[in-house]
Order: C-alpha cells, then structure tokens, then sequence
C-alpha cells in the first residue's frame, strides 16, 4: 500500500451498483469512501480507462505514479504526448460531496455509456465505473481468463 498523509490509504475491493441522479451524481460505495475517510482532503482523478468502455477512478496520490510515467518520458515523443492526454487532458478531479455523491461529467459518462445506474468494481488502488451490464460482461470475462493464469504470472 502506498503511504502518504495520515497513513496507508486501505484498498478498493468488491463490486457494486449505485443509481446515478438526473443530475449524473451517484453515490460512492461506503466501503470505497472508507478508504480514505482519514483523508478528507481526498480527490479522485476520473479518466477514460485504457480498459474500453469504462471510467477509472483514482484517489490523487496514487495517481501521481501515472504523473511519474509521464514526465520520466523524452519531451515531445510521441508516446509522452499521446499519455499527456490520457493522464491530463482526458482527465477530470472530483471531490465527492456531503453525501458521498460524485459528480460525473457527460464526456466521461459517454465515455462509459452511463445512464441511470453506474457499476463500480474494485481494482485495489483505484475503481473502474461502468455502465452495469457492461461491468458484470467484464467481471465475467475477467473470470474466465483467471483459469488461464499461473501463480508465475503474479511473480
């Protein structure tokens, strides 16, 4: 676990399925604001996902590693301008509310294709958004890859 701040930040597990308002607002689960609720200055970075179809959700300092990448890369490569705008450009920071509401913009809701419910599935540091069928579709190809997979490969 990565530390900053107050402490460890704990860990997105568990998936989850929330209603998203007519103002596109949805409630984080309550396990995934317990991550961080010794972090009230918390900010969640929303970005299209490299997995299609799906929002990823970061709390800011474990994003920062994208940053890294990111400025570790020659200046004007090609690959350095291409994830300036999925890290920068592409990205939103949100803070959730009094409720626990975030808020979803419409460019990242149609990146996800969400309409009046949001699927939430933990991915350890961060949490992919998803419209929920689509989610589910995912969590099960996920599972059926997982046989495939040797204890190597998690080296």
């Amino acid at each position: 676990m990565k530390r900053f701040g107050l402490g460890a930040m704990k860990q997105f597990f568990g998936s989850h399925e929330n209603k998203r308002d007519a103002k596109g607002r949805v409630s984080v689960p309550a396990s995934f604001r317990a991550a961080w609720k010794n972090h009230p200055e918390m900010t969640l970075i929303l970005r299209p996902s490299f997995i299609e179809g799906c929002v990823e959700a970061w709390p800011l300092p474990n994003y920062e590693r994208f940053q890294a990448k990111v400025d570790a890369m020659p200046e004007m490569s090609r690959e350095r301008v291409g994830l300036q705008t999925q890290v920068y450009s592409d990205a939103e920071e949100v803070e959730l509310d009094g409720q626990g509401r975030m808020l979803i913009t419409g460019y990242l809701a149609g990146v996800a294709g969400l309409s009046d419910a949001v699927f939430f599935m933990g991915r350890g540091d961060h949490f992919l958004i998803w419209e929920p069928a689509a989610g589910r579709a995912f969590r099960d190809a996920s599972r059926a890859m997982a046989p495939k997979l040797s204890f190597g490969a998690l080296g």
